[in-house]
């Protein structure tokens, strides 16, 4: 019986630290590699945005990356949803033209520029003029399917609210 009860307090231990570890965010950015981790982050207005879903088998990041595609499709989708807020919170990243490594790319949205970024969070938030944002891409291995960047931009909604993402960086395998 002593054994028992024992188990079950080491038990009920166990989940208590359990659940307080995912109650409590991460503010830390995950680190920036190169090696198809599958990691995405970014801080928008200074708070950090993470893939993190609460449901179960659900997509909270994707990456696609096709060389090949024709315009005006999409060459490049990167996005992630950080469902663990609210509201839920998304940075999507879009290109429709080939990326190259060690290139830097804008995103604002023009009808001339390929490359765009936008981010949702109660409204969509587009960068427009006098906007800016910009894509590095620090790694591009079509081999290997791996790529890796840096990104940052300042985007407007309807209203014409504010928000500066900063700090953004991937590693994902596509």
């Amino acid at each position: 019986m002593k054994n028992l009860t024992l188990i079950c307090f080491a038990s009920i231990l166990l989940s208590m630290a359990c659940s307080k570890k995912n109650e409590e965010p991460s503010t830390v950015l995950p680190d920036a590699t190169q090696i198809g981790a599958n990691t995405f982050g970014a801080f928008t207005n200074g708070t950090l945005l993470l893939p993190r879903s609460i449901r179960i088998k659900s997509a909270d990041m994707v990456a696609y990356y096709n060389p090949t595609a024709i315009s005006p499709s999409v060459n490049f989708n990167i996005y992630a949803d950080d469902e663990v807020v609210d509201p839920i919170r998304t940075i999507q990243i879009i290109s429709k033209t080939p990326l190259q490594q060690g290139q830097n790319y804008s995103l604002q949205v023009s009808p001339t520029n390929p490359v765009s970024a936008t981010y949702t969070g109660n409204l969509e938030y587009n960068v427009i003029a006098p906007l800016t944002g910009m894509l590095n891409i620090t790694k591009l291995d079509t081999q290997n399917q791996i790529m890796s960047g840096t990104f940052y931009f300042d985007a407007i909604d309807s209203k014409g609210e504010k928000v500066s993402v900063t700090d953004g960086r991937f590693d994902v395998k596509f």
